[in-house]
């Protein structure tokens, strides 16, 4: 009876013991699927990106020497940020287990050949580095991807809108942009040129100081009984500062453009004497407006809400004000 009872017990270590292998072993084997990743490529060497859609749609981008551009938009700079953050973003998406590895699977998530949300392309010098494809989303943030060399499916951390197809969405926006703290001098030609200069007293702590630190816009255009609206002239050198494209119209001028004259012209001046144009006119039978800046050969989309603001901050009547009056 003894050894019955030792041979139960031997045979109920022995159990335990292997059950918790098995444990080990699937543990391990799940970290190992866990931790592999959706695409194998050398991402440092990537220079081309091609993102296509379900509807035709597709954009490229293109890094020449080190910067990526737009190829369809006649070479205009890409955000080079957000180029580099979405490469370096699949190079590190994960898989986990497969959730289907069947033909019908493939189809029913989007992930074919001829069927898909988004195929995606990395490619360097003209060879193909990887392909992979995501497809439809199981939940927010989420989406089922397959690589090209890959019959199975998975589940990563990337949304098809992450992917734009529109060569717009991934222009760089801040393209004619000039720095706020860079402005010295605004000057809407016929109307005024508004400088700005240090204060006289910046060095005294006159109890004065405003938010506008130690500098004060002047003009040259002022009648003797005038003086700048400081918070007004300073709206306006931040409102030329933030505009943002929303889209490249081409390098040819077209006839339903505004700039025959355009509506507005406003000329910056930098602490470097760096000189750009701006100008700004209606585009015909829509809201948006089109916009040139004299550093770039391209003509330019800008919002209405942007070009109608810019038109209200130029109007003489709201950077100047009657000696009398109050300027702040």
């Amino acid at each position: 009876m003894g050894r019955l009872v030792q041979l139960l017990v031997l045979l109920l270590v022995l159990q335990i013991a292997l059950i918790a292998g098995l444990n080990v072993t699937r543990t391990d084997l799940s970290t190992v699927a866990d931790r592999s990743l959706l695409i194998s490529a050398a991402i440092e060497e990537v220079d081309l990106l091609t993102i296509e859609g379900p509807d035709g749609g597709t954009v490229s981008l293109r890094k020449h020497g080190a910067t990526w551009i737009v190829p369809e938009d006649g070479d205009f700079p890409a955000d080079q940020e957000k180029v580099e953050a979405f490469i370096s973003r699949v190079s590190e998406l994960e898989r986990g287990m497969p959730v289907g590895t069947t033909p019908a699977a493939l189809s029913r998530f989007r992930v074919t050949e001829s069927n898909f949300e988004r195929r995606i392309t990395l490619g360097s010098k003209d060879d193909v580095l990887t392909v992979f494809f995501l497809g439809t989303s199981p939940r927010a943030r989420m989406t089922y991807a397959r690589s090209r060399d890959d019959t199975s499916v998975y589940e990563v951390q990337l949304a098809a809108y992450d992917a734009p197809t529109g060569s717009e969405d991934w222009q760089d926006e801040m393209a004619v942009e000039v720095p706020y703290p860079d402005i010295v001098t605004l000057e809407i030609p016929g109307m005024i040129k508004l400088i700005r200069s240090r204060r006289p007293d910046a060095d005294q702590d006159t109890g004065n100081s405003t938010q506008l630190g130690d500098k004060v816009w002047n003009s040259p255009d002022l009648d003797p009984d005038e003086k700048i609206h400081q918070q007004s002239a300073d709206a306006l050198a931040r409102k030329v500062s933030a505009l943002r494209i929303i889209d490249v119209l081409g390098r040819d001028v077209r006839p339903g453009f505004g700039l025959d004259p355009p509506e507005l012209t406003v000329s910056v001046e930098t602490t470097s004497n760096d000189k750009v144009t701006y100008e700004l006119g209606p585009i015909d039978g829509e809201e948006d407006y089109v916009f040139k800046a004299s550093t770039r050969p391209e003509y330019f989309r800008l919002p209405d809400y942007l070009a109608k603001s810019l038109l209200k901050a130029t109007h003489r009547d709201s950077l100047v004000r009657k000696s009398k009056e109050p300027t702040d």
